[in-house]
Protein backbone atom coordinates (compact mmCIF):
# COMPACT_ATOMS: atom_id res chain seq x y z
CA UNK A 1 0.00 0.00 0.00
CA UNK A 2 1.45 3.21 -1.21
CA UNK A 3 2.01 6.09 1.71
CA UNK A 4 -0.01 9.14 0.66
CA UNK A 5 0.33 10.92 3.86
CA UNK A 6 0.67 14.87 3.43
CA UNK A 7 3.19 16.76 4.38
CA UNK A 8 3.73 18.77 7.33
CA UNK A 9 1.31 22.03 6.94
CA UNK A 10 3.65 25.30 7.19
CA UNK A 11 2.68 28.06 9.67
CA UNK A 12 0.99 29.95 7.45
CA UNK A 13 -1.70 27.15 6.26
CA UNK A 14 -2.72 24.49 8.24
CA UNK A 15 -5.42 22.19 7.70
CA UNK A 16 -7.65 20.40 9.91
CA UNK A 17 -7.69 17.11 10.15
CA UNK A 18 -11.26 15.88 9.29
CA UNK A 19 -10.76 15.58 5.75
CA UNK A 20 -7.51 13.82 5.25
CA UNK A 21 -9.38 10.53 4.44
CA UNK A 22 -11.18 12.45 1.03
CA UNK A 23 -7.56 13.81 -0.01
CA UNK A 24 -5.89 10.13 0.65
CA UNK A 25 -8.73 8.81 -1.77
CA UNK A 26 -8.10 11.30 -4.45
CA UNK A 27 -4.50 10.88 -4.17
CA UNK A 28 -4.95 7.13 -4.52
CA UNK A 29 -7.12 7.91 -7.47
CA UNK A 30 -5.20 10.20 -8.91
CA UNK A 31 -2.30 7.49 -8.75
CA UNK A 32 -4.35 4.94 -10.18
CA UNK A 33 -5.89 6.62 -13.12
CA UNK A 34 -2.10 7.88 -14.06
CA UNK A 35 -0.98 4.15 -14.36
CA UNK A 36 -3.60 3.53 -16.79
CA UNK A 37 -2.52 5.92 -18.73
CA UNK A 38 -5.19 8.71 -18.76
CA UNK A 39 -4.29 12.14 -19.13
CA UNK A 40 -3.66 14.70 -16.51
CA UNK A 41 -7.09 16.54 -17.78
CA UNK A 42 -9.45 13.59 -18.46
CA UNK A 43 -8.40 13.08 -14.65
CA UNK A 44 -8.90 16.26 -13.59
CA UNK A 45 -12.87 15.85 -15.38
CA UNK A 46 -13.46 12.67 -14.16
CA UNK A 47 -12.84 13.13 -10.76
CA UNK A 48 -14.10 16.65 -11.14
CA UNK A 49 -10.95 18.68 -9.78
CA UNK A 50 -9.27 21.65 -10.27
CA UNK A 51 -5.95 21.83 -12.15
CA UNK A 52 -4.89 23.99 -9.29
CA UNK A 53 -5.87 20.93 -6.77
CA UNK A 54 -5.09 18.52 -8.99
CA UNK A 55 -1.26 19.68 -9.77
CA UNK A 56 -1.11 20.47 -5.42
CA UNK A 57 -2.31 16.11 -4.91
CA UNK A 58 0.26 15.23 -7.80
CA UNK A 59 3.28 17.14 -6.11
CA UNK A 60 2.66 14.95 -3.06
CA UNK A 61 2.34 12.08 -5.30
CA UNK A 62 5.66 12.23 -6.67
CA UNK A 63 7.52 14.15 -3.59
CA UNK A 64 6.33 10.70 -2.00
CA UNK A 65 7.88 8.77 -4.97
CA UNK A 66 11.00 10.77 -5.04
CA UNK A 67 11.72 10.40 -1.79
CA UNK A 68 11.33 7.13 -1.37
CA UNK A 69 13.64 6.87 -4.67
CA UNK A 70 16.27 8.43 -2.63
CA UNK A 71 15.83 6.29 0.21
CA UNK A 72 16.00 3.19 -1.50
CA UNK A 73 17.29 3.17 -4.76
CA UNK A 74 21.20 2.79 -4.70
CA UNK A 75 23.41 4.03 -7.64
CA UNK A 76 23.88 0.57 -8.83
CA UNK A 77 20.39 -0.01 -8.87
CA UNK A 78 19.45 2.83 -10.81
CA UNK A 79 22.46 1.88 -13.23
CA UNK A 80 20.75 -1.35 -13.20
CA UNK A 81 17.17 -0.30 -14.28
CA UNK A 82 18.21 2.01 -16.52
CA UNK A 83 19.62 -0.46 -18.43
CA UNK A 84 17.14 -2.84 -18.50
CA UNK A 85 14.64 -0.11 -19.54
CA UNK A 86 16.97 0.64 -22.20
CA UNK A 87 17.22 -3.50 -23.25
CA UNK A 88 13.35 -3.55 -23.04
CA UNK A 89 13.00 -0.36 -25.04
CA UNK A 90 15.65 -1.34 -28.05
CA UNK A 91 13.41 -4.77 -28.00
CA UNK A 92 10.31 -3.28 -28.66
CA UNK A 93 11.84 -1.36 -31.17
CA UNK A 94 13.27 -4.17 -32.91
CA UNK A 95 9.92 -5.53 -32.84
CA UNK A 96 8.21 -2.42 -34.49
CA UNK A 97 10.54 -2.72 -37.37
CA UNK A 98 9.87 -5.86 -38.04
CA UNK A 99 6.58 -4.78 -38.38
CA UNK A 100 7.50 -1.90 -40.91
CA UNK A 101 9.45 -4.09 -43.36
CA UNK A 102 6.52 -6.42 -43.31
CA UNK A 103 5.08 -6.05 -46.70
CA UNK A 104 1.80 -8.01 -45.57
CA UNK A 105 1.04 -5.14 -43.69
CA UNK A 106 -0.71 -1.88 -44.51
CA UNK A 107 1.18 1.20 -45.79
CA UNK A 108 -0.22 3.52 -43.74
CA UNK A 109 0.71 1.29 -40.52
CA UNK A 110 4.33 0.67 -41.95
CA UNK A 111 5.02 4.40 -41.70
CA UNK A 112 3.50 4.69 -38.14
CA UNK A 113 5.43 1.82 -36.82
CA UNK A 114 8.45 4.25 -38.48
CA UNK A 115 7.54 6.82 -36.50
CA UNK A 116 7.22 4.75 -33.77
CA UNK A 117 10.66 2.99 -33.69
CA UNK A 118 12.39 6.48 -34.33
CA UNK A 119 10.19 7.30 -31.36
CA UNK A 120 11.81 5.19 -29.35
CA UNK A 121 15.34 5.66 -30.20
CA UNK A 122 14.92 8.99 -29.39
CA UNK A 123 14.09 7.65 -25.47
CA UNK A 124 16.33 5.39 -25.80
CA UNK A 125 19.09 8.35 -26.34
CA UNK A 126 17.33 10.32 -23.55
CA UNK A 127 18.34 7.52 -21.37
CA UNK A 128 22.05 8.03 -22.32
CA UNK A 129 22.15 11.45 -21.71
CA UNK A 130 19.81 12.21 -18.50
CA UNK A 131 20.90 8.79 -16.80
CA UNK A 132 24.29 10.32 -15.95
CA UNK A 133 22.87 13.58 -15.28
CA UNK A 134 20.32 11.96 -12.70
CA UNK A 135 23.15 10.11 -10.75
CA UNK A 136 25.42 13.29 -10.92
CA UNK A 137 22.74 15.41 -9.44
CA UNK A 138 22.78 13.09 -6.36
CA UNK A 139 26.71 13.55 -5.84
CA UNK A 140 26.73 16.96 -6.41
CA UNK A 141 28.86 19.45 -4.28
CA UNK A 142 27.29 22.72 -2.81
CA UNK A 143 27.66 25.11 -5.23
CA UNK A 144 30.29 27.69 -3.91
CA UNK A 145 33.21 30.19 -6.05
CA UNK A 146 35.27 26.66 -6.32
CA UNK A 147 32.77 24.85 -8.16
CA UNK A 148 31.46 25.64 -11.83
CA UNK A 149 28.04 25.38 -13.14
CA UNK A 150 27.00 21.58 -13.74
CA UNK A 151 30.49 20.08 -12.12
CA UNK A 152 30.21 17.16 -10.21
CA UNK A 153 34.02 18.27 -8.41
CA UNK A 154 35.63 20.97 -7.50
CA UNK A 155 36.62 22.39 -10.18
CA UNK A 156 38.47 26.43 -10.52
CA UNK A 157 37.30 28.93 -12.07
CA UNK A 158 38.70 30.85 -13.68
CA UNK A 159 36.96 33.82 -15.58
CA UNK A 160 39.79 35.36 -18.02
CA UNK A 161 37.82 37.20 -20.32
CA UNK A 162 36.97 40.08 -17.70
CA UNK A 163 38.78 41.45 -14.73
CA UNK A 164 38.16 39.97 -11.40
CA UNK A 165 36.16 41.86 -8.77
CA UNK A 166 38.49 43.79 -5.99
CA UNK A 167 39.31 40.59 -3.68
CA UNK A 168 40.76 39.49 -0.46
CA UNK A 169 43.57 38.74 -3.40
CA UNK A 170 44.13 41.98 -4.64
CA UNK A 171 44.37 43.73 -1.71
CA UNK A 172 46.89 41.90 -0.53
CA UNK A 173 48.59 42.45 -3.57
CA UNK A 174 48.31 46.06 -2.98
CA UNK A 175 49.56 45.58 0.17
CA UNK A 176 53.33 43.68 -0.99
CA UNK A 177 53.43 46.75 -3.36
CA UNK A 178 52.95 49.55 -0.53
CA UNK A 179 55.22 47.42 1.80
CA UNK A 180 58.08 47.27 -1.50
CA UNK A 181 57.82 51.22 -1.85
CA UNK A 182 58.13 51.79 2.15
CA UNK A 183 62.01 50.63 2.28
CA UNK A 184 62.96 52.58 -0.96
CA UNK A 185 61.32 55.83 0.80
CA UNK A 186 63.24 54.72 4.40
CA UNK A 187 66.44 54.78 2.02
CA UNK A 188 66.26 57.81 0.67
Amino acid sequence: MRDYSLPPPTEAKKRSPYKVPERTQMMQDIYSLILEGYPYNKIMQQLQISERTFYRYLEVIFANDRRLLVENVSDEEFLNQMAICKDRLLEQRRDVLEMARDPEIDDQVRINAHHLAAEIAAAVLRIYEGGPAILSQRHTFPRTSLTAPGTTGVKLKLNTTSPLPYSSVKKYEKEEEEEELEPKEEEK
